[in-house]
């Protein structure tokens, strides 16, 4: 299998209730291709789903690191 990744259609409002939901659904397409592009490649699926808990928690990581350096930044130039 190839993986050719396909663009994500954004959200349609900021406030629906399942806005977290279906952001998942959007997603869900892509990650399954490239965790079955894994597999056959001849990765285990216990290591594929591993990786990509590790990927996504790094990921979440770098988010929060990224938000405190703004904080901390704004927080330094109002100094």
């Amino acid at each position: 299998m190839s993986f050719t990744m396909k663009s994500i259609a954004p959200p349609l409002t900021t406030r629906h209730p399942d806005r977290f939901l279906a952001l998942q659904e959007a997603m869900a397409d892509e990650v399954s291709d490239l965790a079955i592009s894994a597999v056959e490649a001849g990765w285990r699926p216990e290591e594929v789903a591993a990786a990509l808990v590790e990927l996504a928690d790094h990921l979440m990581l770098g988010v929060i690191a990224n938000r405190d350096l703004g904080g901390n930044l704004a927080f330094l130039r109002r100094s």
